[in-house]
C-alpha cells in the first residue's frame, strides 16, 4: 500500500459505523484506493445497502474526522500499523471471517515460523485454573510456542506472566484502543509484553473498553491461533465465544478439565462433553500435535531455582500434604487432620519450609495449595 493512502485508510478504519467487511467491500469497490473510498462517502450507504436513515449519520462522522491530523496522532504514538493491503499483514488473519482491516500495535507481531497458542479462561479464576493456565504457559512458551491471549484479569494475565517468567514471548489483543490500558493493574505487564511479544488492538486510538468490543478481539486471539487452550469456563463465559470463533476458523481447541463441581468449570467441562474437543492434561499433550520432537522437561530457558529443584526425597508428611492441598485448604482444616499427627506448631514449621522449598504456595486466608508440578513428577 502506497504511504499516502494510509491516513485515508485510518480515517475509514475510524467509522465506528462501519466493519471491517464493509470497508473490505467498499475497497473493493473502488479498486483498492483508500483515497478514491474515502472521497466518494456519499455513495456508500448505497454501496453497501444500510437502512435509510443512515446516510446522514455516516456524512456527519465522515465529516468530523481530519484523515492528515490522524495520521499525526498515530505517528505520534508511536505505534506500528499493518493493514489488509499490506504484503505483511499477518497470514493467519488474512482468511478468517471478517478479518480486520487494520492492526494496531506495539512491539513484534510473530513471525510465520512461530508457532502461536492461545490460553484462555475466566476472568473470575480459581486457585487451579490460576495455576493450571501457568503450568501449561509456562512450559510451552519455553519450548519457544507463543503464547497468545487477551490481558484481561484472571487467567489471560497468568497466561502471559507465565510466558515472560519463562523467557518466552506473548502476544495481547486488545478490546480497546491501544492507549487504553484494561484493566489499569496490568500497565507493568502491558510494558512487559511490548518489549517481549505484541500489544495489538484493531480498534482506533481512543477507544474505550466497552463490553462490544470483546467479541471482535476474540476473533483476533483464535485468528493469530494454530490452537486455543480453554482452561477455565463458565456456562456463559465469553471465553465460549472465542471457542466458537476457532471452530468456525478450523482451529484446534484444547480444553483442560475441571473441577466438576466448581461453577467455573461447567461450560469447559461440557466442551469435553458434548463438543468432542482436544483433551489436554499436560502441557505435552498439546506440544506432540504440533512438534515431532519431546517435550523438554528442564529447558535451559526456564530458571530453576535449588529451592525448586528441592522435592526429591520428601517425608511421609510432606508427601501427604501435598496430596491434601490439591485443592486449596486453611491451615486450621490441615491441623484436624489426624493422619498427619502434628500440633499447630510442628505443622506451621512444616508449611513454611515447603514453601520456602517451592513445593506449596501460601494464597490469601491462610490458604495453602501444592504447587502442580511436583505431583506430576
Amino acid at each position: 500500500m502506497h504511504v499516502e493512502q494510509l491516513p485515508f485508510l485510518l480515517a475509514l478504519n475510524s467509522i465506528y459505523k462501519l466493519r471491517p467487511a464493509d470497508i473490505f467491500r467498499l475497497l473493493t469497490y473502488y479498486q483498492e484506493d483508500a483515497m478514491e473510498t474515502w472521497h466518494h462517502y456519499r455513495e456508500w450507504a448505497h454501496l453497501l445497502r444500510l437502512p435509510s436513515g443512515i446516510d446522514e449519520e455516516l456524512r456527519a462522522i465522515h465529516n468530523s474526522i481530519e484523515p492528515d491530523k490522524l495520521m499525526s496522532d498515530y505517528l505520534a504514538s508511536g505505534c506500528s500499523i499493518v493493514s489488509w493491503l499490506d504484503n505483511d499483514y499477518p497470514a493467519s488473519l488474512r482468511n478468517i471471517y471478517d478479518p480486520p482491516m487494520v492492526l494496531f500495535y506495539y512491539g513484534h507481531l510473530p513471525s510465520l515460523d512461530e508457532l502461536c497458542l492461545a490460553v484462555i479462561g475466566s476472568r473470575r479464576s480459581t486457585p487451579y485454573g490460576r495455576q493450571v493456565a501457568e503450568l501449561f504457559s509456562r512450559d510451552l512458551a519455553a519450548q519457544g510456542v507463543v503464547i497468545i491471549s487477551g490481558m484481561a484479569r484472571g487467567i489471560d494475565s497468568v497466561a502471559h506472566r507465565a510466558a515472560l517468567a519463562a523467557g518466552g514471548r506473548t502476544v495481547a489483543v486488545l478490546g480497546s484502543g491501544l492507549d487504553v490500558i484494561y484493566p489499569r493493574e496490568n500497565a507493568g505487564l502491558y510494558a512487559q509484553i511490548c518489549e517481549h511479544g505484541a500489544v495489538i488492538s484493531e480498534f482506533p486510538l481512543g477507544t474505550a473498553a466497552l463490553a462490544m468490543n470483546f467479541p471482535r478481539r476474540n476473533r483476533i486471539i483464535s485468528g493469530l491461533s494454530r490452537g486455543i487452550i480453554v482452561v477455565e469456563a463458565g456456562e456463559k463465559s465469553g471465553t465460549l465465544g472465542t471457542v466458537r470463533c476457532a471452530a468456525e476458523q478450523n482451529r484446534d481447541v484444547f480444553a483442560i478439565p475441571g473441577n466438576i463441581t466448581s461453577p467455573n468449570s461447567r461450560g469447559v467441562n461440557r466442551m469435553i462433553r458434548d463438543d468432542g474437543v482436544l483433551i489436554a492434561l499436560a502441557p505435552e499433550d498439546v506440544w506432540r500435535e504440533y512438534s515431532s520432537a519431546p517435550m523438554q522437561k528442564a529447558p535451559l530457558n526456564v530458571r530453576r531455582t535449588a529451592a525448586a529443584q528441592s522435592d526429591k526425597g520428601l517425608s511421609p508428611i510432606e508427601k501427604r500434604l501435598l496430596q491434601l492441598l490439591l485443592e486449596p485448604q486453611q491451615a486450621d482444616a490441615l491441623a484436624a487432620d489426624s493422619d498427619l499427627g502434628l500440633d499447630a506448631a510442628a505443622l506451621a514449621s512444616t508449611l513454611m519450609m515447603m514453601e520456602l522449598r517451592g513445593l506449596i504456595r501460601k494464597l490469601p486466608g491462610n490458604y495453602y495449595q501444592t504447587i502442580i508440578k511436583h505431583i506430576q513428577a
